[in-house]
């Protein structure tokens, strides 16, 4: 499977302004890489329970296509608290020859599986009417991350075992010239510790950092910042990057 990368070109429906020759569309534009997602609870009950505390994360964004395939298009999502399970780093301490304390840095496989870490869908080839590409038939990111004990003392957990499930709906990238494929809404159940949590996500690549209170634009999701002029955007003051501050698509001209 071979991954189709679309570049939009900006401005140029402009060059073809009072012309009647219908032009095709670019199909649905997801650009690769890593998001900023912020979810918002639904139910306050679950809000100080491990399932209810997700304020937002990083996504791994992709879509992947096999171009001799009419309808193979998949749209990828990778949540950061998923992936961070699969290998786990920490810092052990052991003595030497000498009797020496020695620091060593351990990373250990926790699950061999990596891809349980991703949510798959089905994508749209086309936006619809709204300039939307829907995801469907979704397959939950799960992660099942056993205990770690410590290399050398083999009964010291340093890591007590976790299982994470990611079950994503309603996944829909907008797909237009004033946001190819940049932003995205969705829903998410999520399940920790034996509870779950719903949650409205919104989500904008790329991620850019911001300083909460800040009054200088560059460092407060405006002019400088790197992010497209048209998105309406907020400094989010606990995730400390910049978000969507409207439902999506979240622009300044949009109401």
């Amino acid at each position: 499977m071979t991954k189709r990368i679309a570049v939009a070109i900006i401005g140029a429906a402009g060059l073809l302004s009072g012309c009647n020759v219908s032009q095709p569309t670019p199909g649905c534009i997801v650009q690769d890489g890593e998001w900023q997602a912020k979810y918002t609870l639904k139910s306050t009950e679950l809000a100080n329970q491990a399932c209810g505390a997700l304020k937002g994360e990083a996504f791994g964004v992709y879509k992947f296509t096999d171009p001799k395939k009419a309808g193979s298009t998949i749209l990828a999502i990778r949540p950061e608290g998923a992936a961070a399970l699969i290998v786990h780093h920490y810092e052990t301490t052991t003595t030497d020859s000498s009797g020496k304390e020695v620091t060593e840095d351990v990373s250990f496989r926790r699950v061999e599986d990596a891809t349980s870490a991703t949510s798959i869908s089905a994508f749209a080839e086309e936006p619809d009417a709204q300039s939307f590409c829907a995801g469907t038939s979704v397959k939950p990111a799960q992660v099942d991350a056993p205990v770690v004990y410590d290399k050398y003392q083999t009964t010291k957990e340093v890591a007590a075992a976790t299982s994470v499930n990611y079950t994503f709906d309603k996944v829909e990238v907008y797909s237009d010239p004033a946001a190819p494929g940049t932003q995205l809404r969705a829903e998410l159940s999520y399940t920790e510790g034996g509870c779950t949590a719903k949650y409205d996500v919104v989500a904008m690549w790329p991620i850019v950092h911001c300083t909460p209170g800040s009054d200088k634009p560059a460092e407060s999701c405006g002019a400088g910042s790197g992010i497209n002029p048209d998105f309406a955007v907020q400094c989010d003051a606990e995730l400390e990057v910049c978000v969507p501050s409207k439902p999506i698509p979240s622009l300044i001209s949009s109401n």
